[in-house]
């Protein structure tokens, strides 16, 4: 036996005997998964969205972040779970989500505009706040498969304002209420807080449909890029390169022409 072995052997047999949890291996369980309801999507996440944790999408305007959001709280709903959507600025479309599949009965709307079609310019910094509150009591309630905290018309700066502790705060508390906590934003800003970080990015243009008397623009390209996924098992060390998946999405008067 060399003296190297002889020393770590040595060190080993104290702290076994000190703290013995120091040199157990600790296996991480695959998070449970709740479906996107885009099938090209599930396939690059592993089976979906994680319960329990963060997952932050960012992009740009008209590059399908509520799209998303809405097809995986239809999947949710469907499957007989309540959700939540706390809308920053008053833009959810109860129309478009339920042309999306998702099942209204299941869904509580918190609006924090009084006013509908209103712009949100008028302190914005206030209206996050309502809804960083109304995020946490939801949490804290418990009982709710999924919340979406849509802050998609917040500027950048004003999102970056949040202070990391409220994204902690966030991680702990949906973890323990096993709620999938999405964040809807124009760029990232839970920081290490969320286990799935995506980017949502506009796809090709898509031509006009020439079926009936007038041509309607039926359906939309989008991109999706996974940034991060700490909930997939990938060698120590080893990060998991980015990949991106197309996926279209159909426009609500397509279903009702």
């Amino acid at each position: 036996m060399s003296a190297a072995h002889a020393i770590r052997l040595q060190i080993e047999t104290k702290l076994a005997q000190r703290v013995p949890a120091a040199l157990t291996l600790k296996i991480k369980h695959a998070s449970e998964v709740f479906a996107t309801g885009i099938s090209a999507v599930d396939e690059i996440l592993a089976g979906g969205i994680p319960r329990g944790c963060i997952t932050e999408v960012n992009g740009a305007a008209s590059t399908g972040k509520t799209s998303f959001a809405l097809s995986t709280i239809a999947s949710i709903t469907q499957l007989g779970n309540a959700c939540a959507w706390v809308d920053v600025s008053d833009a959810l479309s109860p129309e478009a989500a339920a042309a999306a599949g998702v099942e209204l009965r299941r869904l509580l709307w918190l609006r924090m505009s009084a006013e509908r079609g209103k712009k949100v310019v008028d302190k914005p910094w206030s209206r996050l706040e309502q809804a960083l509150k109304a995020t946490d009591l939801l949490l804290q309630t418990g009982g709710f498969g999924a919340i979406v905290l849509d802050m998609s018309d917040m500027l950048a700066q004003h999102a970056r304002r949040i202070p990391l502790a409220t994204w902690y705060r966030f991680r702990l508390a949906a973890e323990q209420a096993r709620t999938s906590l999405i964040f809807l934003t124009q760029s990232p800003c839970a920081s290490s807080c969320a286990s799935l970080a995506l980017r949502c990015e506009p796809g090709e243009a898509m031509p006009f449909s020439s079926n009936g008397e007038t041509p309607l623009f039926e359906r939309q390209q989008y991109q999706l890029v996974r940034e991060r996924n700490r909930n997939e098992a990938t060698p120590f060390m080893q990060r998991k390169p980015v990949q991106r998946v197309s996926w279209p999405a159909e426009t609500l008067w397509s279903r009702v022409r």
